[in-house]
């Protein structure tokens, strides 16, 4: 499960509620009402309208169910489960989660299930006070043991960390910790400052800085072995272009969509400008009339230094990252350390001079 091509396969990341038992510092949510929740039977109408894009464009379809913390609609979340384990279109799924709600019982039966593919928990540090300070007290305990509990029943678990000034430096020595608790891959995220976030934007990364973090992130993946490291963001590819594992486009307008908790769409969930509702308007008209996704798709309305740059198919930058850094989701990603070579930057300015 997991391994198809951009052309082949489309990703939906799935909020089912706004929810949530925690209230981590860097949270992308500026609410957690979750005012207009869809029931249950409208989930099943979400997830047919899902399976009949993904039909229609002849691709299979990946989901990723989050929230909030998706446990907090712990039955809604298994009769989903049950249903979208006899889809005939959609090829797998992963739950993202806080992983502090999962009990035994949840865990043997997320073991049952066809097409789960993985369990995404987070943890900011291998250090329990470091990380318990940005997600709550007690936090770092429960995520372990909550590795521990999925790892008994055969499940491969992920661990995310959203990059901050503040964890940085921790990356070598959290997977030390990963490695003995046997976790299967690891991820990072760019703190991006937005929701709740903002109270803490001065954490946010400067440009010199993410350069450091991704490339001894890129030695790690690529020189040990022990928890694999997936490198599927915007930037890898300028620590090393070459290689197909490392890098990958910002996935806005070209094979993603985010739903939340009441329908509406989304280009990312890291974006959140409306762009429609599944239930009202369906995907399609979403897909093929929406302004914002038909400008971010033609690379010659990016501005800065990603309107020229040769790197575009297998990068375009984080449209998030730059809309909350500069008001304009189409300027540069302002971690970008690459620099433009003479006859691009000439390129560029001649464009501006238009």
């Amino acid at each position: 499960m997991g391994d198809n091509s951009l052309e082949q396969e489309f990703y939906f990341q799935w909020h089912i509620t706004e929810r949530c038992n925690l209230r981590c510092q860097h949270c992308y949510h500026e609410s957690y009402k979750s005012t207009g929740e869809l029931e249950f039977t409208q989930l099943k109408e979400v997830l047919a309208k899902i399976e009949q894009a993904l039909t229609v464009w002849q691709k299979v379809g990946s989901l990723s169910l989050t929230g909030g913390e998706p446990f907090v609609r712990k039955d809604d979340l298994f009769n989903l489960i049950d249903t979208i384990d006899e889809s005939d279109v959609i090829d797998y799924f992963d739950i993202l989660t806080n992983g502090t709600l999962i009990s035994p019982e949840d865990a043997k039966r997320l073991q049952q299930s066809r097409k789960l593919r993985r369990v995404q928990l987070s943890l900011e540090s291998p250090h329990a006070g470091k990380n318990d300070a940005t997600r709550g007290d007690g936090n770092f305990n429960k995520v372990i043991n909550a590795i521990r509990l999925l790892k008994q029943n055969d499940l491969e678990v992920s661990i995310m960390t959203t990059i901050t000034k503040e964890n940085k430096s921790d990356i070598p020595t959290l997977l030390d910790l990963l490695t003995a608790e046997h976790v299967d891959t690891f991820a990072i995220e760019r703190f991006i400052p937005e929701g709740s976030g903002l109270t803490i934007k001065n954490l946010a990364l400067s440009k010199e800085e993410a350069h450091e973090v991704f490339e001894k992130i890129h030695e790690i993946g690529i020189n040990e072995d022990r928890v694999r490291v997936l490198m599927y963001r915007p930037l890898f590819c300028l620590v090393d272009k070459d290689d197909p594992t490392v890098g990958a486009m910002c996935s806005v307008g070209t094979n993603a969509l985010t739903i939340m908790h009441d329908g509406t769409l989304y280009p990312c969930r890291r974006l959140p400008i409306a762009i429609g509702n599944i239930l009202q308007e369906g995907i399609f008209k979403a897909w093929y009339d929406s302004d914002l996704l038909w400008s971010i798709r033609q690379s010659s309305n990016l501005k800065g230094k990603c309107g020229s740059c040769e790197l575009v198919p297998i990068c375009r930058g984080c449209r998030a990252m730059a809309y909350y850094v500069t008001g304009d989701y189409l300027e540069e990603d302002p971690h970008c350390w690459k620099q433009p070579n003479q006859s691009t930057a000439l390129a560029q300015i001649l464009r501006c001079a238009r």
